[in-house]
């Protein structure tokens, strides 16, 4: 799946917590999350800290673009979290597991048919 595609499919599937997620859509999707987030941080921290009457970088400057975008960004990736887990035929209540988490996002997925898809 190209990048752009897997934006485009996360930001389609906003609500869907059914269906299969693979790897590549859900790291693409967390790395756009990621590098937009660094870009809304840096216009917080210096074109919009002006406007609000702060110094540049200044400690306590209000983050409203990269905290809205954390926002907006939640339910898309969290609906990613739990079809990746549908990828790997797990039900999504069982990414409330911490440990096994990092290895249901990473492991290849099944690749046969399964219970969602």
């Amino acid at each position: 799946m190209a990048f752009l595609r897997a934006i485009a499919s996360a930001f389609i599937n906003y609500f869907n917590f059914r269906g299969r997620a693979n790897r590549r859509e859900f790291w693409y999707w967390v790395g756009f999350v990621i590098l937009l987030w660094l870009v809304l941080l840096y216009v917080d921290l210096n074109y919009m800290a002006p406007m609000l009457g702060y110094m540049p970088m200044e400690e306590g400057v209000p983050n409203y673009l990269s905290d809205g975008w954390l926002l907006i960004a939640a339910i898309p990736t969290l609906s990613l979290i739990v079809r990746r887990m549908h990828d790997h035929d797990e039900p999504g209540w069982k990414a409330l597991i911490i440990l096994p988490l990092s290895y249901w996002l990473v492991a290849k997925g099944d690749k046969d048919p399964n219970r969602y898809g």
